[in-house]
């Protein structure tokens, strides 16, 4: 791709993060702390301890608006940590500044696809729901491998990409089942259809040619890395240690439309058919610890 039209492309994606808003009519896991509990609290509350346990100095990649970077500084890290949106990195400065930690994270401004990332050593590089974002693995693997300490971690949680059945089923449910978003409004969801069920593949090769239908329209890299994820861990780290959760239900407990009494039982049972869903087909999201 022409450095003009990825240029475009990415300042797309930051301007997205930068100013996305919780839209209620679409409402995500992370929009809700009792879904966030059930489906994914054990998952991160070990992904937090196994980043502590690796030592001090931490570099986290794709930060957001720097909620884990200040919980592990306020657990005594030294953490630097890296966002593609400018906005988004003034609102975790911001934050930081109000924080009870001793040693606030170091926050930068930068595009992982293709910065040369902080000299290190560090204890570990983590990234939390971020590399499903990154076009460019091997350069950011590269640069994740130059940084480490030798015996330091790797350490991730992001997602890998739902199935093509169960991405075409969950939209059929969603179409079909009642939602937070109106039954009128969805109709003007279709011109997203496209993206939501191209592969991996499709997106790279749309964002080659610098756009396309495939491609979310207010977020382009969104799941532009799915399974090729897997991929670059098993070439540059051999011995990981890989857990897959999640298959599908997940994406539709927070849009569904239910009395806010039933959500709890509701999505408790969600998480359980996920678990036993993970017997017969791939979850969608994954933690990853992977040592140099």
């Amino acid at each position: 791709m022409g450095t003009t039209r990825y240029e475009t492309l990415a300042r797309r994606e930051a301007a997205h993060w930068g100013g996305a808003p919780h839209d209620p009519r679409n409402p995500q896991i992370w929009d809700d702390p009792m879904l966030q509990e059930i489906f994914f609290g054990e998952l991160e509350r070990r992904f937090r301890e196994r980043i502590i346990a690796q030592g001090p100095r931490v570099l986290e990649l794709g930060c957001g608006e720097g909620d884990l970077a200040l919980e592990l500084a306020a657990r005594g890290l030294e953490v630097t940590a890296i966002d593609l949106s400018s906005e988004r990195i003034l609102e975790a400065r911001r934050r930081a500044v109000s924080s009870a930690a001793a040693t606030p994270p170091t926050y930068l401004v930068g595009d992982l696809n293709t910065m040369t990332l902080p000299d290190g050593p560090f204890d570990s590089v983590v990234a939390h729901d971020a590399l499903h974002h990154v076009a460019e693995l091997g350069h950011v693997f590269d640069e994740v491998q130059r940084v480490l300490r030798p015996g330091g971690a790797f350490l991730a949680i992001d997602y890998i990409g739902m199935t093509r059945p169960a991405r075409s089923l969950a939209a059929m449910l969603y179409a079909v089942l009642p939602t937070a978003m109106p039954y009128r409004e969805k109709w003007g969801l279709r011109r997203r259809l496209g993206s939501f069920l191209a592969s991996e593949s499709a997106k790279r090769e749309a964002l080659e040619q610098g756009g396309g239908e495939v491609l979310h329209d207010a977020s382009p890299f969104e799941g532009i890395s799915q399974e090729s994820i897997m991929v670059q861990v098993a070439a540059r780290f051999p011995r990981a240690q890989v857990r897959t959760t999640l298959p599908f239900w997940w994406y539709l407990a927070p849009k569904l439309r239910m009395p806010a009494a039933w959500r709890p039982w509701v999505a408790r049972w969600f998480r359980r058919w996920d678990d036993a869903l993970l017997r017969v087909c791939r979850g969608a999201y994954v933690f990853v610890e992977a040592r140099r």
